[in-house]
């Protein structure tokens, strides 16, 4: 393989897997800003729809280890096959829901399969992509999920406000089987990357990433800044009278495709460092702002600084892990990161919903934001002291 060929970015096999992923993320993406209201409009309490509204991480952090572990030793392409036919079935499903506890069922089970969709198309986007590139290949490929963002809340919203909460379930089944019928037109094509060394025996490190358990602990942070607006993103705005908060994501979206390139590029020459330290930083003031927003132009303000924040928090984290570990562990490495976004994104809205009854979503958020700030810098300086210390 000459170089030229060796640092390619753009091939088929990657296209196709990041518009795959556009249509398996924008399909959780439609459900996930209105289950705690769908879940009230069935009878649920506050503190127990927020707490559904988690349920779908809870499942995945359960399943994300196994994910990973599957992603490195079976083939790839049937992974993500199965489990998007699986996952549009479950979200089908939802539009015959007309209980609580049929409603926790199915988040549970989606969950499941979210999980091991997730985990896999990034361990299967990173076989094609050379390693002095992957930063910026993976910033690349996180563009799905900037276009889900943008795409799913707005769409749900809308589809919701003019035809109701089950117009919505059926349009995310249908992303989620389109996601599947679009595997089967993918391309045979071998890996950038072949040094991987042969799988070993199945042990903890299999499993789990340890020497990076505190970017586990980092992205937890970052994944319950973002959970938190999610969740009570639309709740806050309609108590506010605030109108057009859609384009809350359509903002955050735009920003994030300006600037996810940029930082992928960044972190390749810089390292994951640089591009973290603002993160939290500008992470941490977003969420404050939310808490004491009143009007649209200062929500839209807070997404502009939550994409340069959570936006490239996560994804670095990620993409640094991979680059670090072997070829082989591409899965454990993209499930370690994600058991930390899974954990955020679960509890944090349960934990936040009796803090909101107590104290405001104002004292809430702004508590959010300085857990994020203190903890966030403090993390990220031992995995610093930890690094410098092994080289």
């Amino acid at each position: 393989m000459n170089e030229k060929n060796k640092v390619r970015l753009w091939t088929m096999p990657f296209i196709m897997l990041i518009i795959v992923n556009v249509f398996n993320a924008t399909a959780g993406q439609m459900t996930f800003p209105l289950v705690a209201d769908f879940a009230m409009s069935l009878g649920a309490k506050l503190t127990v729809a927020s707490s559904i509204a988690g349920l779908m991480s809870l499942a995945a952090l359960f399943v994300c280890p196994v994910a990973g572990v599957i992603s490195d030793y079976l083939p790839k392409k049937v992974i993500l096959s199965v489990s998007s036919v699986c996952y549009a079935v479950f979200l089908f499903l939802h539009a015959f829901c007309t209980s609580i506890p049929m409603l926790i069922f199915l988040r549970l089970v989606t969950g499941i399969f979210f999980s091991i969709i997730n985990v896999t198309v990034v361990a299967y986007s990173s076989g094609f992509i050379a390693k002095e590139r992957l930063g910026e290949g993976l910033g690349y490929a996180g563009l799905a999920n900037i276009l889900a963002q943008a795409l799913g809340p707005a769409v749900s919203l809308s589809l919701e406000k003019t035809f109701g909460f089950y117009s919505v379930f059926y349009a995310a089944g249908a992303c989620a089987l389109a996601a599947f019928l679009l595997l089967f037109a993918m391309p045979k094509a071998n890996e950038v990357q072949n040094e991987a060394r042969p799988k070993k025996k199945l042990t903890l490190n299999s499993i789990f990433a340890w020497d990076y358990t505190i970017f586990m602990l980092l992205a937890v942070l970052f994944a319950a800044c973002s959970s938190m607006i999610l969740t009570y993103l639309k709740i806050i705005a309609d108590e506010r009278n605030i109108a057009g908060i859609a384009l809350f994501f359509t903002v955050y979206s735009a920003a994030m495709v300006v600037m996810r390139p940029f930082t992928g590029k960044f972190m390749d020459k810089f390292g994951v460092y640089k591009i973290v330290i603002p993160a939290i930083i500008l992470g941490s003031v977003s969420i404050v702002m939310i808490g004491f927003a009143y009007s649209l132009p200062m929500m839209i303000a807070a997404s502009i600084l939550m994409a340069f924040g959570q936006g490239a928090g996560t994804p670095s984290l990620q993409a640094h892990t991979i680059k670090k570990l072997d070829k082989s562990q591409s899965g454990v490495a993209t499930s370690t990161i994600q058991i930390g976004m899974n954990i955020g994104h679960a509890f944090s809205p349960m934990i936040g919903s009796f803090f909101v009854t107590s104290f405001g979503y104002e004292a809430m958020l702004s508590g959010v934001g300085a857990i994020l700030l203190v903890f966030g810098s403090l993390l990220l300086l031992l995995q610093y002291l930890k690094e410098k210390k092994k080289s």
